[in-house]
């Protein structure tokens, strides 16, 4: 699936489709497309950096619907699976039923990318065709997914990552599995804020070079739970100009392991590539998804 990164997504044709449906698009979200104004205010003045949690982010229905249509099996996903994350993703939606894949295309249109603009003051802001990293995200039983920052420059298009959404996708979730949301302040020294897994909950937040955020602990679900996610990403044209920009996501040492050298080199290697199955032969030959 390797190379599935750089098909185009989001095809022209069927956005056009979903652009003609006008106003009936903002039926399947919840009330707060009508509250823009007072919610540009939260996101702006959150701290650590911009953010914000709607609940309801879909309408009741179609939730319902996405979680009923959600894959039960990850056998032609992307599976991550070291100390740094453990989790499943996918991003081919057209394999995916017509309600599901629908879902990327709403977050593309004309209608929703206003809304989003106007929340975020970022008046540039489009939508990624090519859904890089985006898609179904599932963490399993100790899953995972160390504190970071985002990669920066899109590798194909050379935009640049402005805004991320997730949508929790899993119902009857215990606070005490963990896998809450965790956003750190600017020097990823403490978590500012944690938000918990609930149905159809949505974090939106400004991906920049102090937006710290993860699920550093593993998670202790049972076997029988996923904690299911829907991500969705937008951009901008590149603006600032650097010598060098992310094109992965930047990993860093928490507590816990700021004296481990292994993990240190994993985590540098992470932000330039994937890590290999020789990567962990090398550096954490005995390590188990269920070690802390």
């Amino acid at each position: 699936m390797s190379d599935n990164n750089f098909i185009i997504k989001i095809k022209n044709s069927e956005l056009e489709d979903i652009n003609n449906l006008e106003n009936n698009i903002l039926n399947n979200f919840g009330e707060w497309v009508n509250d823009v104004d007072r919610l540009k205010n939260k996101f702006l003045n959150a701290v650590p950096f911009e953010h914000i949690v709607i609940d309801n982010f879909l309408n009741e229905k179609y939730a319902n619907e996405l979680y009923d249509l959600f894959p039960e099996k990850f056998e032609d996903w992307y599976v991550y699976e070291n100390p740094i994350e453990v989790k499943y993703t996918y991003d081919n939606i057209d394999n995916l039923n017509e309600k599901f894949r629908n879902y990327f295309y709403y977050l593309s249109s004309n209608k929703i990318l206003d809304i989003f603009r106007k929340l975020t003051d970022i008046t540039d802001l489009t939508y990624d065709e090519y859904l890089h990293g985006a898609g179904l995200h599932c963490h399993p039983k100790y899953g995972r997914l160390n504190i970071h920052l985002d990669y920066e420059k899109h590798p194909i298009t050379y935009k640049e990552r402005r805004l991320n959404i997730i949508l929790f996708l899993t119902k009857n979730w215990k606070q005490e599995w963990g896998g809450q949301n965790e956003l750190w302040d600017k020097d990823a020294i403490k978590c500012v804020t944690k938000t918990d897994v609930k149905f159809n909950r949505a974090i939106i937040f400004k991906t920049n070079d102090i937006s710290w955020h993860g699920l550093p602990n593993p998670i202790n679900c049972p076997e029988e739970y996923f904690r299911k996610t829907l991500a969705f990403y937008y951009v901008s044209p590149l603006k600032t100009i650097k010598n060098e920009y992310r094109s992965k996501a930047k990993y860093i040492l928490t507590d816990n392991k700021k004296s481990d050298k292994n993990f240190e080199k994993l985590c540098e290697i992470r932000s330039n590539r994937r890590l290999t199955s020789d990567d962990l032969k090398i550096y954490c030959p005995n390590w188990e998804k269920n070690n802390v």
